[in-house]
């Protein structure tokens, strides 16, 4: 079964849609969600966090991946790897991941020895016309090709991209649709930007997953986290909706990343987007924080970012996004505490 945004928007909206029945069915069975790398990065049994400041971009990562340990414990013999950055709409940084950045991870990543290195994502957000946009905005591929670097993107509404899989404890879908390229790739880098969410309140490290999920689940979950305002009484009991449901949205954000776990996440906090967001309109950029932040921990990344995005935003706090940290501790994603994390904090 393949869904548009469209289509998927129109049922939702409409009550005509039981918000499982798109999952059932579209395959038979499921397969075991992708495990990953453990944390590579780690001392004295405390996961590693890096936090650089400083202006020259190529300085301040190098410092970072040192401090960490270095890629070779990631890239092994010579493994191919999978940046996934975030490219929900053609703004630029940093509302999506700056490419030159992605690029000079790249290099970072073949300089340790990777024998490839590609880049992915399938942004899919209703909220634009088509998965290309955001690539042309940036003329990703022909730059990437100039670069010897694969760059590719995924289509949220073809079905047959994804791949069924399932884990113990999974709450808000017992099974989430993983794109074939996310499921398969032998190391997976996250590049997330730090930003408000209208919905999940941040966007980080672990929000970053979504664009690694069908988009018809992704969707389901952020049109309930959203709410049905506009929906009848009558129709919210035809889909068995509440008007809002942001425990589900919490959940499922959490477990989205569950079924990624990219092994190393870098945060760009260069510049980040305060107030509103995801995108331009609303929010406000907030230069000079002038950071990465390093860690194979996901949910301890989050919380420390969380932090930062506190000191620059009034109208944010982190309890806002407790509720997925806590879940995604609950997965064993990472830690929320500080005080277990090993946080190393550079200027260069």
């Amino acid at each position: 079964m393949e869904i548009s945004r469209r289509e998927f928007i129109k049922l939702a909206m409409g009550g005509t849609l039981a918000f499982s029945a798109w999952s059932t069915g579209c395959a038979k069975g499921a397969k075991e969600a992708r495990s990953g790398i453990s944390n590579p990065f780690v001392e004295g049994g405390k996961p590693l966090l890096v936090s650089v400041q400083g202006k020259d971009p190529e300085r301040m990562l190098r410092a970072g991946l040192e401090a960490l340990g270095g890629l070779k414990s990631l890239v092994g013999d010579g493994k191919e790897v999978l940046i996934k950055p975030n490219f929900v709409f053609p703004q630029a940084f940093p509302v999506t991941t700056d490419p030159e950045m992605i690029f000079l991870v790249a290099r970072l990543l073949r300089e340790a020895g990777a024998s490839g290195v590609e880049v992915f994502d399938a942004p899919g957000t209703y909220l634009v016309g088509s998965e290309r946009e955001t690539f042309d905005f940036y003329d990703l591929v022909r730059r990437g090709r100039q670069r010897g670097i694969k760059v590719t993107y995924g289509d949220a509404g073809r079905r047959r991209e994804y791949v069924k899989t399932k884990r113990q404890g999974w709450r808000a879908y017992p099974e989430i649709l993983v794109h074939k390229k996310i499921y398969h790739a032998p190391v997976i880098v996250n590049m997330p930007c730090l930003k408000r969410h209208h919905t999940s309140y941040l966007t980080c490290a672990l929000k970053n997953n979504f664009g690694a999920i069908y988009g018809a689940q992704r969707w389901d979950a952020h049109i309930r986290g959203e709410g049905f305002e506009k929906m009848s009484e009558k129709a919210h009991e035809r889909a068995k909706a509440p008007f809002r449901d942001e425990t589900h949205f919490m959940t499922a954000l959490a477990e989205f990343a569950d079924a990624v776990r990219p092994e190393l996440s870098i945060v760009d906090a260069r510049v980040i987007l305060i107030k509103g967001g995801p995108t331009r309109g609303k929010g406000e950029l907030k230069k000079g924080v002038s950071r990465f932040i390093l860690s194979g921990d996901m949910v301890a990344l989050d919380t420390y970012c969380s932090q930062i995005m506190q000191e620059y935003d009034e109208t944010y706090t982190t309890e806002m996004i407790t509720p997925y940290l806590r879940v995604a501790e609950r997965l064993r994603l990472g830690t929320m505490d500080l005080k277990k994390v090993k946080v190393i904090e550079l200027r260069v």
